[in-house]
């Protein structure tokens, strides 16, 4: 754990070294955390005998993954908005898109997590 705060930590001063122009702070910032929430958050391999404790692992680590990929992206949508016609870009609707994608993802995950906990309960008793 201490060695994933440390490349977060080093991912973070390398990010900040130039000074970007001022229309981009936003989006270099969520970049330098979306970046650094990948390198702190490292999937843990699921091999074919998995269980539903690895499975929810995994779940976990893309919820974390995808909130921060979420951030990201409305910043980059954030700022594209400001440049270009309102009516060309309904960011409303591309986010009600990414949280049903997210919710669909996770949503499928989860269940067969409950699924194997069942499973495994039945099959101790």
């Amino acid at each position: 754990m201490a060695q994933a705060e440390h490349i977060t930590t080093a991912i973070r001063e390398l990010m900040s070294r130039e000074q970007p122009l001022k229309s981009t702070n936003r989006v270099r910032a969520a970049h330098t955390e979306f970046i650094a929430t990948l390198a702190g958050n490292a999937p843990h391999p699921i091999r074919s005998d998995a269980n539903w404790e690895a499975l929810e692992g995994r779940a976990d680590h893309l919820e974390k993954t995808i909130a921060a990929l979420h951030v990201y992206l409305s910043a980059i949508i954030a700022e594209t908005a400001e440049d270009i016609p309102a009516s060309a870009l309904d960011r409303r609707y591309l986010d009600g898109l990414f949280q049903q994608f997210s919710a669909d993802v996770l949503g499928a995950i989860r269940d067969a997590v409950g699924e194997m906990r069942v499973r495994e309960n039945w099959r101790a008793s």
